[in-house]
């Protein structure tokens, strides 16, 4: 995608909004990764049931959000596979590369 394309893209949002936003789903990436994130949220999520003072109707709000957080990681770990492409190659974030051993690979290449 060119710079010029995100204008239609993101129809309605300013650039500086688009860079807001950029920014916030950046640095969240660069803290938990692809891969990771899904799998820390699961995980708080299954022990969060798991405790017996928890309501789950009062935090039914909250755990769908947590559960769409996760269904969007997992689409753009998917996301990479369908283009061949590492985390890195679709995101530009290095973490998820690191982690998996891909170092600077932008594709991923079947051997």
């Amino acid at each position: 995608m060119e710079f010029k394309d995100l204008a239609t893209k993101f129809e309605g949002l300013t650039a500086d909004q688009v860079g807001v936003l950029a920014e916030f789903g950046k640095n969240i990436l660069d803290d938990a990764g692809i891969f990771g994130l899904p799998s820390y949220l699961l995980g708080l999520i299954q022990d969060m049931l798991n405790t017996d003072e928890f309501d789950i109707e009062e935090n039914r709000l909250t755990i769908r959000s947590l559960l769409h957080i996760v269904e969007l990681a997992n689409d753009l770990n998917m996301r990479c596979w369908g283009e061949q492409k590492t985390p890195f190659g679709l995101t530009g974030i290095r973490y998820d590369n690191q982690y998996v051993g891909f170092k600077d690979e932008t594709k991923i290449i079947a051997s």
